[in-house]
């Protein structure tokens, strides 16, 4: 954040913004205020693993993911800010796009994303990771959107906490809505009883995962697919406000 002015305090003015020298001369609480950093960069990490074919409604997962990423990313480039994309598991190999920015910055996304489509390669969390600290020395928040699994946990960890060495990370998980369903409908006989305590197993290990992420300071969006694209512009706006990026 660059410093802009001093002013009286506000309600709802963090205590490290007070300014106590300044607050002393005047004889009452005078905050400093902040106006957001410009030229901030941001890339996703777009997984286009087997997962993301999921259907939910009439777009797949991947569709949903897509449309997120790129309402999001057009906010950021308003702002001033630069985006990239990298994304992996794609059937044509790694699609990459360094940091853009400026008037041009969406239309060279839209030129990038248009043939990028989910396949059938399972994703590779540990080997995306590794490409993106090689691709990308300058500290960035680093944007992971994918469709998570439990079993996913081991690789996930360890790939969040090889990037959280360089970057701020966000994994953008997209909760699949057919499971919340399951979990509100009536119980007629022993199949939907035993289909619903399989159902609210999956979600409860899916949910210590998200736990564990969060635990190793990674920030969470768990978000239904068809609002993950305001859950995205949510949190960016969130982080923007904080100083955090």
């Amino acid at each position: 954040m660059d410093f802009r002015q001093l002013r009286e305090y506000r309600e709802g003015d963090s205590q490290r913004q007070i300014d106590w020298r300044a607050s002393a001369r005047m004889h009452k609480l005078i905050s400093r205020e902040y106006q957001d950093e410009r030229d901030q960069e941001i890339v996703y990490m777009l997984d286009c693993g087997r997962r993301m074919r999921a259907k939910d409604g009439e777009l797949s997962h991947f569709d949903h993911a897509l449309n997120a990423l790129l309402l999001s990313a057009y906010v950021a480039i308003k702002q001033g800010d630069a985006v990239g994309l990298q994304a992996f598991a794609h059937p044509g190999g790694a699609g990459r796009l360094p940091p853009v920015k400026g008037e041009s910055a969406i239309n060279l996304l839209l030129n990038h994303v248009y043939d990028l489509h989910s396949g059938t390669a399972s994703a590779d969390f540990s080997g995306a990771a590794q490409q993106m600290l090689a691709d990308h020395s300058r500290r960035a928040l680093v944007i992971l959107v994918t469709n998570l699994r439990d079993e996913d946990s081991d690789e996930l960890l360890a790939a969040v906490q090889l990037l959280s060495r360089r970057h701020l990370v966000m994994v953008a998980c997209l909760r699949e809505s057919a499971l919340d369903d399951l979990t509100q409908r009536p119980v007629a006989g022993f199949g939907d009883a035993v289909e619903l305590a399989a159902t609210r197993d999956f979600l409860d290990r899916r949910g210590r995962l998200l736990q564990q992420l969060r635990a190793r300071n990674v920030l969470v969006v768990d978000s239904a697919p068809d609002k993950l694209h305001m859950a995205l512009v949510e949190s960016y706006w969130q982080l923007k406000r904080s100083g955090r990026i």
